[in-house]
Formats: C-alpha cells, structure tokens, sequence
C-alpha cells in the first residue's frame, strides 16, 4: 500500500462524494476501462477510502465512512470548481504528512524520495492552490481542510497497516514514521525490528522484555535502521509510556555510548523530535561518568 493517491483515484473518489454506484458505470462515466477502474477501486479499497459491497453480478462502490474518507468529502465539497486531483496526487500527500507542523525542504526531499524538481514541482501546485505556505524557512500546511484531510488520510493509513497485529498495542507516528511496541508473535514482512530487541540482537548490552519494538512507514516499504536510529525509537516510545524505560535507557547508553555515533543519535533525536529527552540521557551518562573519576 502506497500513501500516494493518483489522478484516478481522486477523480473516482471526487464521483462517490456525490453518489453510491457499480464500477461498471463508474467506468463509464469516467470513458476508463472496466478492469482499470477496478485496479483503481481495490487500491481505495486498501486505503480505507472506498467500500465495495456485491449486489448480483455488480459491485457497488461507496466512500467510506471512516474519517479520512469524509475529510476527503469536505476537502472536495470545499473545492467544487477545482480540479483537486492536479494538486494532490502523486508526492502531494507525502508532503502533506511530511510538512503537517512545518519541515524543511531538505527533510522533505529526504522523506519523499524523489528528485528535487519532482518536489518543486508537487511544492508549486500545493502553493498555487492555497494549501501549503512558506514560513520562516518551512513548507507548512495552511489550509486547514486540507491539514485535517492530510492528517486524518496519515492516521488511517497508520491504523491499516497495523490491524493485523494481533496483541498489546502501543505505537506512535511521527510524520510518516511510525514505531510500534507489541507482543503479537506475528507483523507484517515490511516491518523492522527496532528499539531495545534490534540493540540487543546487534550485539549491544540492552534488557530484552517480553514486548518488541517494530518500525514501518507509510510507504510501506521495508527499509533497514541503523543502531542509533533503533536506540532514539526506543526513546521515543518510552516518552509515550510516560518515561518508564528512561532507566533502561540510560544504563543502556552509558554502557555502549563509545560504541554509538553521538553524531547521528542528535540527528536522528533531532529527526524524531525527541532531542530533549536524548540530552537528558546523555548529560545523565556524563555526570556518572564524572563521578567515577572521583571513587
């Protein structure tokens, strides 16, 4: 599953804002091949966009009702005369969960992945329609249907990915990142193991609990985490849990700080808006080691 939305989607999901119907006349009145828009239809389907219900020998596709599909309703009632689908497909909505509370552009073009005169392109169409802004130096979203719509499509697409994770559930997205801490036996393939079971799987000395810590992004590809990102993953779930691994942590980074790149830990706290609670850590892990020098 892709948080990208293509020209045909929006179009087919901007007809079923007005009306219920079979993808056959759907196809029809978007002059597109049946099988076409029955591709187009399961990829809504997969996004919690679209329902599709079997009456007979037809399917009857609807928006559905869950929150990002009714944002989506507003967003395109707001808009009635405007052609949304030139300004929100393809990287549009990496950068709307991107750029929610304000990014970079070299976050953004860090995050997105595509070339920069892809995002220049996709920033031009989200400025020219009002959407997004530029202020002190960020992309920031302005327009707020289109943050709520933005939002709301991220947490969605959060929640679907993660259904299927049959346990104790704790997990936080962070633009669209999203590390999740679980004792299910079984995830996704595209998840990673992360937090203190990848350290202690990469060698280091770190506590193994009875829960696991998985990172996945809305893209939905699996990618690889470095030590260091998996240690500010646990970071942050902890800051989730109300600090109660702060102690683990700390004892955590005072054993193996020599062996971690304090460079790309700031980076990486920076990344995952945890840099208060990475300094509280690290000046912690300093003062004891002070102290030592003292015995």
């Amino acid at each position: 599953m892709s948080i990208k939305l293509s020209k045909m989607e929006i179009i087919a999901l901007r007809q079923l804002c007005q009306n219920n119907m079979p993808a056959g006349k759907l196809a029809e009145k978007l002059t597109a091949k049946p099988s076409f828009i029955s591709r187009v239809l399961k990829s809504l389907e997969s996004k919690g966009l679209v329902l599709l219900e079997k009456q007979g020998t037809s399917r009857i596709a609807s928006l559905s009702p869950a929150s990002h599909a009714q944002a989506f309703r507003k967003l395109s009632d707001s808009r009635p005369n405007s052609k949304i689908e030139n300004w929100i497909c393809g990287y549009a909505m990496d950068i709307l969960a991107i750029a929610s509370e304000g990014a970079e552009t070299s976050l953004l073009l860090e995050e997105t992945g595509c070339s920069p005169t892809t995002l220049y392109k996709s920033l031009r169409r989200l400025i020219s329609a009002g959407a997004i802004s530029r202020k002190k130096g960020k992309i920031e979203v302005t327009n707020n249907i289109v943050k709520e719509f933005g939002s709301s499509y991220a947490d969605n697409l959060q929640l679907l990915a993660q259904k299927n994770v049959r346990g104790f559930n704790t997990s936080i997205r962070i633009r669209k990142h999203v590390v999740l801490r679980t004792d299910a036996k079984e995830v996704p393939e595209h998840f990673t193991q992360t937090g203190l079971s990848a350290l202690a799987n990469a060698g280091l000395e770190a506590a193994l609990t009875s829960y696991s810590d998985f990172y996945f992004n809305l893209d939905g590809q699996k990618r690889n985490v470095s030590i260091e990102e998996a240690f500010i993953h646990a970071l942050l779930l902890t800051t989730l849990q109300q600090h109660q691994d702060m102690p683990v942590l700390g004892i955590f980074f005072a054993k193996n700080r020599k062996r971690l790149n304090l460079a790309a830990l700031k980076s990486m706290a920076k990344k995952y808006l945890v840099e208060t609670a990475f300094e509280e850590i690290r000046g912690k892990a300093e003062f004891y080691e002070k102290m030592k020098g003292f015995e």
